[in-house]
C-alpha cells in the first residue's frame, strides 16, 4: 500500500460512488478514494480510518484497486454556454469479468488528474485472462474556470489539452 505523504491528496468521488462515507463507533469507512499524484496515481476501495479525537484519523486498511490501461483520451467541447466538456477514455481492463470503478477527478491549477480503476475479482472467482477493451464517457466539471489552456492526464499514462477561449461562468 502506498504511504499517505504530504505530496498526495486523498480525493473522494461522492457524486458517483453511490454509498456515502460512514462513521460507526470510531471507524470511518469510505467506499472509494484515490491518492492523486499526477504521474503515479493510486485508487483505493474499502478505506477504513480510525478516529483518534481532535479531528485526527489514522489509516486502518484500504484495498488498492488495479488501474486500467488507458490508450487514449478524447475531449469533446460541447457548443453551449457555459461550456460543457465530455471526456471519452478508451483502453483495456485486465480481464472481462471486472467493471470500471467511478473515475476520481482532481484539479490543481490548469491540470485535471483522472484516476480510473477496475473492480477486483471476488475470492475464489476466476476469469479468462485476456484483456478487455472498454470505452467510457463522462462529463468534466469545468464550470467557473477562467479562460486558458488546461491539461487532462489519465492514470499517469495519457494526456490531452483543451482551451477555453472565455471565462466559463454563467452570465
Amino acid at each position: 500500500m502506498k504511504p499517505f505523504g504530504l505530496i498526495f491528496l486523498l480525493i473522494i468521488s461522492p457524486v458517483v460512488m453511490g454509498q456515502p462515507a460512514t462513521l460507526q463507533g470510531n471507524v470511518l469507512t469510505i467506499p472509494q478514494g484515490a491518492v492523486i499524484d499526477s504521474n503515479n496515481p493510486t485508487y483505493f476501495t474499502d478505506i477504513r480510518l480510525n478516529y483518534k479525537g481532535n479531528s485526527t484519523f489514522t489509516l486502518v486498511d484500504a484495498q488498492a484497486a488495479n488501474l486500467v490501461f488507458v490508450d487514449s483520451v478524447q475531449i469533446a467541447i460541447l457548443e453551449s454556454f457555459p461550456v460543457q466538456i465530455n471526456l471519452t477514455l478508451k483502453g483495456n481492463k485486465s480481464v472481462p469479468c471486472v467493471e470500471l470503478l467511478p473515475p476520481a477527478i482532481s484539479k490543481q491549477d490548469n491540470l485535471f488528474v483522472i484516476v480510473l480503476a477496475e473492480t477486483q475479482l471476488g475470492t475464489g472467482e476466476s476469469c479468462i485472462t485476456v484483456i478487455d477493451p472498454f470505452e467510457t464517457t463522462f462529463a468534466l466539471d469545468v464550470s467557473g474556470l477562467t479562460a486558458g489552456t488546461y491539461t487532462v492526464r489519465v492514470n499517469g499514462q495519457v494526456e490531452d489539452k483543451f482551451t477555453l477561449e472565455v471565462n466559463n461562468s454563467p452570465r
